[in-house]
């Protein structure tokens, strides 16, 4: 299977690093790309191929940076996911697809579920908020793959120690959500 990710946001947070929390000093464009490099990593060792990338350029609007629809269309990945942080308060994991209808919605389930078997156990307040259809984001709009866009927690709520302490959990989770739906 060839999965591409992309970390959301700009790499290294110019000019959009996500959502943050000055408070500790967190942007969501350094969590998602810690938490895509180690996916690819377990990905790679189940016999995945891999390519990651992180830009500011999603469907052509920065033509400064590289394009992630076209780039992961032109490789021809198998499935596409893009790895976010939340905001606004609210606890959990959200995993959004173009429908939940067809191969978008049984990868957006597969990885849903991983995430919350893996982290629920840890905090109880981390909640399962679901898998939505969501086409408006032009990252499943525009892929001619099965997409996902994961939401793996909120930086601004009880949340953040899942986020800054269990990153390779996440991590493994996402990936095993990748293989479950392969299989």
């Amino acid at each position: 299977m060839r999965v591409f990710l992309n970390p959301g946001h700009a790499l290294g947070g110019r000019p959009d690093p996500g959502c943050t929390n000055p408070r500790c000093q967190l942007r969501e464009c350094d969590l998602a790309l810690t938490y895509g490099s180690l996916c690819g990593k377990y990905l790679e060792a189940a016999g995945c191929e891999v390519k990651l990338l992180q830009s500011h350029n999603l469907a052509g609007e920065s033509p400064g940076f590289p394009c992630v629809v076209d780039t992961a269309n032109a490789w021809g990945a198998d499935v596409f996911i893009s790895i976010h942080v939340n905001a606004g308060g609210g606890r959990g994991a959200e995993t959004y697809c173009y429908s939940t209808e067809g191969a978008g919605g049984r990868l957006a389930a597969c990885i849903q579920n991983q995430l919350v078997r893996s982290l629920a156990p840890i905090d109880p307040g981390y909640r399962d908020r679901g898998v939505k259809a969501h086409p408006s984001f032009c990252v499943l709009r525009n892929t001619t793959m099965p997409a996902v866009l994961v939401e793996v927690g909120f930086i601004d709520s009880d949340d953040v120690g899942l986020l800054t302490l269990h990153g390779d959990g996440i991590a493994r989770a996402i990936a095993r959500g990748a293989t479950d739906y392969w299989q």
